[in-house]
């Protein structure tokens, strides 16, 4: 995908609402260049520890600009953006982009926001994926992904981004989320377009909706926000083995043909440690309330938005380039930031 002079943005397509303290790990984060709301956009985050958050780089360097901790603001343990106030701001003491982060073809697309003080009880940390737990999710989708059929919903996205692909529509107030389907590395390649770069698997998840009459995906305003696997193995833990796979990056606009792409989280785990500092817990004891995989999605995403890509082709398509190349030559991508 080509450079942008608009931030990216993002929104659950096909979602339903989260109830208070569901999704728990979910940060909402308001970005203003201006400081006074003429030049705000909004992305989601991933509390990782009571002063650590995960979003994707695009939302923090946009058309040449880079935000300080003055221009960002932190919420989380909300669902409903009506808890977004002053009083529960949290402030950002310091911001951390990825030294490889590439704004031409979003390679390395996470950034860590350290934050001046604990976030509220309400925020409860997740997971990161280990490399071999990402390895387990990475198998996983192999063995059950069905080209133009039915395939299991093992993948939770969230986010309080646009519900329709329409880009002037209006975010969620409510904390929205849905069901999608790991997209095999390979096949999201294939999708895209034909490999070149073997190392793009270790960067990047993609995901579709679990049945091709289904419109599921992130949006405009979610960029950043989490991509959760639940790990079979240890699903009778009490954070019900829930663990963070992808952050929100780019699609072909929204609700499209192609898959969407996530920035693989395990992938930068070292880096985030290293970061962060000795008092980061990689593996926190958290506890959840609820385990938002066993909500019924059945009627998530029966609409029919008939989007078409400029680049054609359905579920099974494929084409010349690759993804870096693809994203590189055209403007079929789209980043999922919100202004």
């Amino acid at each position: 995908m080509g450079n942008t002079e608009n931030p990216p943005e993002a929104r659950i397509i096909g979602g339903i609402s989260a109830m208070p303290g569901e999704v728990p790990w979910q940060a909402f984060i308001s970005i203003d260049f201006s400081s006074n709301g003429t030049e705000a956009y909004q992305c989601g985050g991933v509390v990782v520890d009571a002063r650590t958050v995960l979003t994707a780089a695009h939302c923090i360097i946009n058309a040449g600009r880079r935000a300080t901790p003055e221009h960002v603001r932190v919420w989380a343990g909300i669902t409903s953006l009506l808890g977004a106030t002053s009083r529960s701001v949290t402030p950002v003491s310091a911001i951390t982009v990825h030294p490889a982060y590439n704004s031409s073809n979003f390679n390395h697309d996470i950034a860590i926001l350290q934050l001046a003080m604990d976030l509220p009880e309400a925020a409860i940390p997740i997971q990161i994926a280990s490399v071999a737990t990402q390895q387990r999710a990475d198998n996983a989708f192999a063995n059950t992904w069905v080209v133009n059929g039915d395939r299991p919903g093992n993948l939770l996205v969230t986010g309080w981004g646009s519900t329709t692909p329409n880009p002037d529509a209006p975010g969620a107030t409510q904390l929205q989320q849905t069901l999608l389907s790991g997209v095999p590395d390979r096949n999201c390649d294939m999708l895209w377009g034909s490999s070149v770069n073997p190392q793009v698997y270790r960067i990047f998840v993609c995901a579709s909706p679990p049945s091709p009459r289904l419109s599921r995906d992130s949006c405009y305003g979610d960029s950043g926000g989490p991509l959760v696997w639940q790990d079979p193995q240890a699903s009778s833990d009490p954070d019900f083995g829930l663990r963070l796979v992808g952050l929100v990056s780019f699609g072909e606009g929204c609700a499209g043909n192609l898959p969407g792409v996530y920035t693989q989280v395990s992938t930068y785990l070292d880096w985030i440690a290293a970061v962060v500092g000795s008092g980061f817990v990689a593996t926190p004891a958290s506890v959840f309330a609820m385990n938002p995989f066993l909500k019924d999605y059945s009627q998530a995403g029966l609409e029919n938005f008939n989007v078409q890509s400029s680049g054609g082709g359905g579920d099974d398509s494929g084409g010349g380039l690759s993804l870096l190349i693809l994203l590189a030559l055209t403007g079929l991508a789209i980043l999922r930031t919100r202004r």
